[in-house]
Protein backbone atom coordinates (compact mmCIF):
# COMPACT_ATOMS: atom_id res chain seq x y z
CA UNK A 1 0.00 0.00 0.00
CA UNK A 2 1.13 3.62 -0.91
CA UNK A 3 0.70 6.44 1.12
CA UNK A 4 0.37 9.32 -1.68
CA UNK A 5 -1.43 12.29 -3.51
CA UNK A 6 -4.34 9.80 -4.01
CA UNK A 7 -5.20 9.88 -0.18
CA UNK A 8 -5.60 13.36 -0.09
CA UNK A 9 -7.63 12.52 -3.51
CA UNK A 10 -9.83 10.10 -1.82
CA UNK A 11 -11.90 12.82 0.25
CA UNK A 12 -13.59 14.47 -2.41
CA UNK A 13 -13.35 11.77 -5.48
CA UNK A 14 -16.52 10.25 -5.10
CA UNK A 15 -18.09 13.52 -4.36
CA UNK A 16 -17.08 15.16 -7.78
CA UNK A 17 -16.17 12.71 -10.32
CA UNK A 18 -19.53 10.94 -10.79
CA UNK A 19 -21.16 14.00 -11.57
CA UNK A 20 -18.42 15.34 -14.43
CA UNK A 21 -20.32 14.57 -17.63
CA UNK A 22 -17.15 14.06 -19.40
CA UNK A 23 -16.61 11.57 -17.08
CA UNK A 24 -19.98 9.67 -17.33
CA UNK A 25 -19.59 9.92 -21.72
CA UNK A 26 -16.07 7.60 -21.00
CA UNK A 27 -18.08 5.44 -18.79
CA UNK A 28 -20.58 5.08 -20.89
CA UNK A 29 -17.98 4.06 -23.23
CA UNK A 30 -16.74 1.54 -21.02
CA UNK A 31 -19.74 -0.47 -20.71
CA UNK A 32 -20.60 -0.09 -24.40
CA UNK A 33 -17.24 -1.81 -25.51
CA UNK A 34 -17.29 -4.63 -22.39
CA UNK A 35 -20.65 -6.26 -23.33
CA UNK A 36 -20.96 -9.22 -23.13
CA UNK A 37 -17.34 -9.55 -21.92
CA UNK A 38 -18.30 -11.53 -18.34
CA UNK A 39 -14.79 -11.31 -16.46
CA UNK A 40 -13.32 -7.85 -16.36
CA UNK A 41 -10.23 -6.38 -13.77
CA UNK A 42 -10.21 -3.36 -13.08
CA UNK A 43 -6.61 -2.47 -12.65
CA UNK A 44 -5.57 0.43 -10.61
CA UNK A 45 -9.58 0.63 -9.58
CA UNK A 46 -9.62 3.72 -7.03
CA UNK A 47 -12.50 3.65 -5.34
CA UNK A 48 -13.88 1.39 -7.42
CA UNK A 49 -16.61 3.84 -9.63
CA UNK A 50 -15.58 1.89 -12.95
CA UNK A 51 -15.95 -1.25 -11.00
CA UNK A 52 -19.58 -0.59 -9.12
CA UNK A 53 -20.87 0.03 -12.70
CA UNK A 54 -19.56 -3.41 -14.43
CA UNK A 55 -20.77 -5.26 -11.21
CA UNK A 56 -24.65 -3.28 -12.05
CA UNK A 57 -24.13 -4.42 -15.24
CA UNK A 58 -23.55 -8.28 -14.35
CA UNK A 59 -20.06 -8.75 -14.74
CA UNK A 60 -17.52 -10.78 -12.71
CA UNK A 61 -14.65 -7.85 -11.49
CA UNK A 62 -11.67 -7.92 -9.97
CA UNK A 63 -10.68 -4.72 -9.01
CA UNK A 64 -6.89 -3.74 -7.10
CA UNK A 65 -5.14 -0.47 -6.47
CA UNK A 66 -2.54 0.59 -4.04
CA UNK A 67 -3.56 3.50 -2.10
CA UNK A 68 -5.19 2.74 1.14
CA UNK A 69 -7.41 5.38 1.09
CA UNK A 70 -8.81 5.07 -2.26
CA UNK A 71 -9.05 1.19 -2.00
CA UNK A 72 -11.12 1.84 1.16
CA UNK A 73 -13.75 2.94 -0.58
CA UNK A 74 -14.13 0.45 -3.05
CA UNK A 75 -14.25 -1.99 -0.36
CA UNK A 76 -17.17 -0.23 1.02
CA UNK A 77 -19.16 0.11 -2.15
CA UNK A 78 -18.83 -4.10 -2.41
CA UNK A 79 -19.97 -3.80 1.13
CA UNK A 80 -23.02 -1.89 0.06
CA UNK A 81 -23.90 -4.50 -2.66
CA UNK A 82 -26.26 -6.95 -2.55
CA UNK A 83 -25.32 -10.37 -1.62
CA UNK A 84 -25.28 -12.04 -5.14
CA UNK A 85 -23.24 -8.80 -6.28
CA UNK A 86 -20.53 -8.88 -3.49
CA UNK A 87 -19.92 -12.40 -5.06
CA UNK A 88 -19.24 -11.18 -8.32
CA UNK A 89 -16.87 -8.44 -6.88
CA UNK A 90 -13.44 -9.05 -5.80
CA UNK A 91 -11.56 -6.03 -4.11
CA UNK A 92 -7.29 -6.31 -3.16
CA UNK A 93 -4.34 -4.29 -2.82
CA UNK A 94 -2.39 -4.73 -5.85
CA UNK A 95 0.05 -2.71 -8.21
CA UNK A 96 -0.80 -2.31 -12.05
CA UNK A 97 2.84 -3.06 -12.89
CA UNK A 98 2.95 -6.08 -11.53
CA UNK A 99 -0.56 -7.56 -11.05
CA UNK A 100 -1.42 -9.44 -7.89
CA UNK A 101 -1.14 -13.31 -8.10
CA UNK A 102 -5.18 -14.10 -7.22
CA UNK A 103 -6.12 -11.87 -10.19
CA UNK A 104 -7.20 -14.42 -13.14
CA UNK A 105 -5.20 -14.91 -16.09
CA UNK A 106 -8.25 -15.58 -18.79
CA UNK A 107 -9.92 -12.36 -18.12
CA UNK A 108 -12.09 -11.43 -21.13
CA UNK A 109 -11.23 -7.14 -20.40
CA UNK A 110 -8.94 -5.40 -18.86
CA UNK A 111 -9.64 -1.65 -17.68
CA UNK A 112 -6.74 1.14 -17.19
CA UNK A 113 -9.08 4.19 -16.18
CA UNK A 114 -7.01 7.36 -16.06
CA UNK A 115 -3.63 4.94 -14.91
CA UNK A 116 -1.17 4.62 -17.03
CA UNK A 117 -0.26 8.62 -16.86
CA UNK A 118 0.72 7.67 -13.23
CA UNK A 119 3.31 4.58 -13.72
CA UNK A 120 6.56 4.79 -14.96
CA UNK A 121 6.83 1.92 -16.68
CA UNK A 122 3.72 1.76 -18.91
CA UNK A 123 5.22 -1.04 -20.82
CA UNK A 124 5.42 -3.33 -18.07
CA UNK A 125 1.97 -2.99 -16.83
CA UNK A 126 0.57 -3.19 -20.58
CA UNK A 127 2.44 -6.58 -20.65
CA UNK A 128 0.77 -7.83 -17.21
CA UNK A 129 -2.77 -6.74 -19.05
CA UNK A 130 -1.52 -8.99 -22.01
CA UNK A 131 -0.54 -11.73 -19.92
CA UNK A 132 -3.87 -12.02 -18.11
CA UNK A 133 -6.42 -11.67 -21.03
CA UNK A 134 -7.55 -14.56 -23.41
CA UNK A 135 -7.27 -14.18 -26.74
CA UNK A 136 -10.06 -11.89 -28.22
CA UNK A 137 -10.00 -10.16 -24.94
CA UNK A 138 -9.69 -6.07 -24.76
CA UNK A 139 -7.74 -4.01 -23.09
CA UNK A 140 -9.19 -0.57 -22.48
CA UNK A 141 -7.32 2.61 -21.41
CA UNK A 142 -7.97 6.37 -20.54
CA UNK A 143 -5.71 8.99 -19.90
CA UNK A 144 -4.63 12.29 -20.72
CA UNK A 145 -2.69 13.00 -23.94
CA UNK A 146 -0.62 15.37 -22.27
CA UNK A 147 -0.31 17.71 -19.05
CA UNK A 148 -3.86 18.36 -19.10
CA UNK A 149 -5.67 21.22 -18.96
CA UNK A 150 -7.34 21.63 -15.57
CA UNK A 151 -9.04 24.76 -15.80
CA UNK A 152 -10.73 23.87 -19.28
CA UNK A 153 -11.81 20.58 -18.08
CA UNK A 154 -13.79 22.41 -14.62
CA UNK A 155 -14.66 25.52 -16.69
CA UNK A 156 -16.87 23.59 -19.33
CA UNK A 157 -17.93 21.00 -16.47
CA UNK A 158 -19.10 23.96 -14.01
CA UNK A 159 -21.00 26.10 -17.18
CA UNK A 160 -22.69 22.12 -17.44
CA UNK A 161 -23.87 21.85 -13.72
CA UNK A 162 -24.89 25.81 -13.62
CA UNK A 163 -26.90 25.29 -17.33
CA UNK A 164 -28.45 21.43 -15.26
CA UNK A 165 -29.29 23.37 -11.96
CA UNK A 166 -26.82 20.96 -9.94
CA UNK A 167 -24.10 22.67 -9.22
CA UNK A 168 -24.86 23.00 -5.31
CA UNK A 169 -22.89 24.19 -2.09
CA UNK A 170 -21.92 20.40 -1.68
CA UNK A 171 -20.57 19.54 -5.46
CA UNK A 172 -18.44 23.42 -5.42
CA UNK A 173 -16.58 22.50 -1.84
CA UNK A 174 -15.96 18.55 -3.74
CA UNK A 175 -14.33 20.98 -6.87
CA UNK A 176 -13.07 22.95 -4.35
CA UNK A 177 -10.87 20.31 -2.57
CA UNK A 178 -10.23 18.02 -5.53
CA UNK A 179 -9.10 21.37 -7.57
CA UNK A 180 -6.45 21.45 -5.28
CA UNK A 181 -5.15 18.29 -5.27
CA UNK A 182 -5.06 18.39 -9.20
CA UNK A 183 -3.36 21.74 -9.20
CA UNK A 184 -0.66 19.61 -7.89
CA UNK A 185 -1.11 16.33 -9.75
CA UNK A 186 -0.97 18.43 -12.83
CA UNK A 187 2.10 20.61 -12.14
CA UNK A 188 4.09 18.53 -10.11
CA UNK A 189 6.35 16.81 -12.89
CA UNK A 190 7.27 14.16 -10.16
CA UNK A 191 3.34 13.32 -10.26
CA UNK A 192 2.26 12.78 -13.62
CA UNK A 193 4.87 10.47 -15.86
CA UNK A 194 3.28 9.42 -18.84
CA UNK A 195 1.55 10.44 -21.48
CA UNK A 196 0.24 8.98 -24.88
CA UNK A 197 -0.74 10.38 -28.35
CA UNK A 198 -3.74 7.91 -29.63
CA UNK A 199 -1.90 6.75 -32.46
CA UNK A 200 1.91 6.12 -30.05
CA UNK A 201 -0.60 4.04 -27.67
CA UNK A 202 -1.72 1.90 -30.37
CA UNK A 203 1.58 1.34 -32.32
CA UNK A 204 2.97 0.60 -28.51
CA UNK A 205 0.09 -1.85 -28.21
CA UNK A 206 0.70 -3.68 -31.27
CA UNK A 207 4.69 -3.77 -30.40
CA UNK A 208 3.72 -5.94 -27.35
CA UNK A 209 1.61 -8.39 -28.95
CA UNK A 210 -1.70 -6.46 -28.98
CA UNK A 211 -3.54 -7.40 -32.47
CA UNK A 212 -6.05 -4.80 -33.59
CA UNK A 213 -7.67 -1.30 -32.08
CA UNK A 214 -11.77 -1.80 -31.83
CA UNK A 215 -11.72 2.14 -30.99
CA UNK A 216 -9.11 5.15 -30.62
CA UNK A 217 -10.02 7.90 -30.26
CA UNK A 218 -9.12 11.13 -28.39
CA UNK A 219 -12.45 13.00 -27.65
CA UNK A 220 -12.93 12.79 -23.81
CA UNK A 221 -12.72 15.17 -21.17
CA UNK A 222 -13.39 17.61 -23.50
CA UNK A 223 -10.34 16.68 -26.05
CA UNK A 224 -8.03 16.17 -23.33
CA UNK A 225 -7.79 12.12 -22.85
CA UNK A 226 -7.11 9.50 -25.05
CA UNK A 227 -9.98 6.61 -25.36
CA UNK A 228 -8.32 3.19 -26.46
CA UNK A 229 -9.94 -0.30 -26.76
CA UNK A 230 -7.45 -2.84 -28.22
CA UNK A 231 -7.71 -6.84 -29.02
CA UNK A 232 -5.60 -9.14 -28.08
Amino acid sequence: MQDNIWTDFARSYDQMIPELNCYQQMLRKILRDTEGRRTVIDAGCGTGLVSQALIDRGHEVVGFDNNAAMLRLAHDKKAAAPGEARERWTVMDGHVERFPSAVPREADAVVLNNVLFYVRDAKSALREVFSHLRPGGVVIATGPKRRPDLQKVLRHSIEEWQTEGRYTEALQAAVAHHTTCARKLTTDPGEMVTFFQVDELVATLRRLGYSRPLVADGDDYYGENYYVCMQK
